[in-house]
């Protein structure tokens, strides 16, 4: 019997070849993943760019894996909600990050909501932003040749004020731009999507058509990423064969074909690899269900001891991959928001939300718009999302219609004492 790497209960018979295929969790996947295995014909590195852990201290290790439970908690019952056949690719840690921003300014009730949702709860508040203040750059630094940029921003309309030490917080511990949101619908809205254009290099052109007059703030995480293999895979073996959709029928697909010996994990219903980019500070985990199991039983069981045993469990095998060339987009609204109620974020949804952290204006988030867009080919993978929150006026501050307060016909009047309300005066003026 092979070594194992840590545990697999289970030998490979026989080569894999992939005919179908699992990318729900993909970008989580490559934010978060390292990997031990490699190719034989893997290319020298650069000693300038070898691959070093993030150092995290135990409140961070903790945070990591609660915000990896937040991905498998939303992921879980965002698949359970969209229909059947349709393909999911997010980066919950995008929204996390957005949201997180978003508490920043939450109070009472509300803010314990969404720190229990984003899986935060528990934590102090300095422990929290000092988790973002040190991933952001982290994520972005660990890997010379591999691209990852993170982007924030805070958008406000000039008519609402804004607590500077929220603006400060969100600067100094998540890294946010801070832009003027314009009152014209279409104007604002172009200069958000231009936005996010730039920090996802074209690859997210739109996150919205127009932004409401009432919508007096927005927050935005932008994610761009782009890996190159660290073995390629050579087009001169790719060919062209069946891909066993979800729904029975089958379609052509080109798959990418190559040769190597790399840990792989497989039990009685998956099989699973990951596939290292750059210095291999990150990876692509790709976790295919066997023959006769559903892929959404799979989505339904991910949780941080399944994830782990994908990642690490594996055994040593020489493998042949067959993996697709494909591209995918996703958009998740309304199922964003409905998801996040089920984890139990409800009141910063209501028009009574207290957002009293960022302004005295009464705002509650009205819109979260995710969109997350994924390239995979021979040379590797270019993958974009954008997470944008919206928030309106809420119920203590609903737009009122100017009003002309003009005496000019019989009126009542009276004189009273304020705080008791004791009317000391008081007459009908008929006519002069």
């Amino acid at each position: 019997m092979q070594k194992l790497a840590r545990f697999s209960p289970y030998n490979l018979p026989n080569p894999i070849i992939m005919k179908k295929m699992f990318t729900v969790t993909l970008l989580a996947a490559m934010l978060m993943t390292t990997t031990t295995a490699c190719d034989k014909s893997e290319p020298q590195k650069n000693e300038a760019n070898e691959r070093h852990d993030i150092a995290l201290t135990k409140a961070q290790q903790d945070l990591c894996g609660t915000s990896n439970d937040f991905t498998f908690d939303f992921m879980k019952i965002l698949a359970s909600k969209e229909q059947k056949n349709e393909n999911i690719f997010a980066s919950p840690f995008s929204l996390q990050t957005v949201l997180a921003m978003t508490a920043e300014g939450a109070a009472g009730d509300n803010r314990e909501e969404m720190l229990t949702a984003l899986k935060l709860k528990g934590f102090s508040d300095e422990e929290i932003t000092g988790y973002f203040k040190m991933l952001i750059p982290a994520l972005q630094e660990v890997d010379k040749t591999t691209v990852m940029e993170i982007a924030n921003s805070f958008w406000s309309k000039k008519a609402i004020a804004i607590k500077k030490d929220y603006i400060a917080k969100l600067q100094a511990n998540y890294y946010a731009e801070c832009q003027t949101l314009k009152p014209d619908s279409f104007a604002a809205a172009h200069d958000v999507n231009n936005w996010c254009s730039k920090k996802t290099h074209g690859m997210i052109n739109q996150i919205v058509d127009e932004v409401p007059a009432d919508q007096m703030v927005a927050l935005i995480n932008a994610l761009y990423f782009k890996g190159e293999w660290s073995s390629p895979f050579d087009e001169k073996y790719n060919y062209d064969d069946k891909f066993h959709n979800y729904n029975g029928s089958t379609t052509k697909v080109t798959l990418m074909k190559r040769e190597t010996t790399m840990n792989v994990y497989r039990d009685k219903e998956v099989a699973a690899l990951s596939l290292p980019y750059g210095n291999e500070a990150y990876a692509m985990t790709v976790i295919l269900p066997n023959e006769g199991v559903n892929v959404d039983d799979i989505v339904a069981n991910l949780d941080a001891e399944s994830w782990n045993r994908y990642r690490f469990y594996g055994q040593r095998h020489p493998v042949t991959i067959s993996l697709p060339k494909f591209e995918t987009e996703y958009t998740a609204s309304e199922l964003c928001i409905s998801s996040l109620k089920d984890m139990g974020m409800k009141k910063a949804f209501d028009p009574t939300g207290d957002f009293t952290g960022i302004s005295n204006t009464s705002i509650y988030i009205d819109q979260i718009i995710h969109k997350a867009r994924v390239i995979v080919n021979e040379k590797g993978t270019e993958a974009a999302a954008v997470s944008y929150i919206g928030m309106r006026l809420g119920s203590a501050a609903v737009p009122q219609e100017h009003v002309y307060f003009k005496v000019d016909r019989p009126f009542i009047y009276a004189i009273s004492e304020i705080s008791t309300g004791a009317i000391v005066f008081i007459g009908v003026q008929k006519q002069f």
